[in-house]
């Protein structure tokens, strides 16, 4: 084998040990739809929403804790208008429930601005996994259990110098509050962005 021909190989393979480094691996979910809750929300009359559960076999990749922060500060600035408008319109309610929100790790990865910049495409893909356990505060039921999933791909994340990556928590944010919201008059489920 020529040199040329040795150099390329081993180009070849640093190449691929390379990107198989950069892998991103995520519990995915099995399915694109979330189950209806047991019951509409609507039969509650308190909502309380819950920090960010890491403790149930939360896989923290790279820029997890950035990731799950900024999750954590969007879900309160989007729900807590609005739980606090049902818990107003129910304050008198004859048999009060509590409804628990607690959205939960499962996997999360970020690639901040700088790795983006610096690594660009072989930094690897940004993903999140998140479940929402809605818990009945009195019985310890749970009513619904879906699961949440977006992901940024390497190279568009890296074209965009990390926009895909930062709008990658916006999206899964926002299925997260849309099941919230669209579960309280009709117990409909939800996509999970798979």
């Amino acid at each position: 084998m020529s040199t040329k021909n040795t150099n390329y190989a081993l180009a070849t393979i640093a190449g691929v040990v390379l990107f198989a480094g950069c892998a991103t691996h995520v519990k995915k979910p099995t399915s694109e739809q979330n189950p209806p809750p047991l019951e509409t929300f609507s039969q509650f009359s308190t909502f309380e929403l819950k920090a960010i559960n890491t403790t149930e076999g939360c896989d923290k990749q790279h820029g997890a804790d950035v990731a799950l922060r900024s999750i954590q500060e969007r879900m309160k600035s989007r729900l807590d208008y609005t739980l606090a408008s049902w818990n107003a319109a129910n304050a008198k309610a004859a048999t009060p429930r509590k409804l628990i929100i607690e959205p939960i790790c499962s996997d999360a990865k970020l690639v901040g601005t700088n790795a983006r910049i610096w690594g660009g495409a072989l930094a690897g893909s940004s993903a999140i996994v998140m479940k929402v356990r809605y818990i009945d505060a009195s019985t310890k039921k749970i009513i619904a259990e879906p699961m949440f999933y977006q992901r940024a791909n390497a190279m568009g994340a890296a074209w965009s110098f990390g926009a895909t990556d930062r709008e990658m928590l916006t999206r899964i944010v926002d299925l997260m509050v849309d099941y919230t919201m669209n579960n309280y008059h009709a117990a409909v489920g939800g996509p999970t962005g798979l």
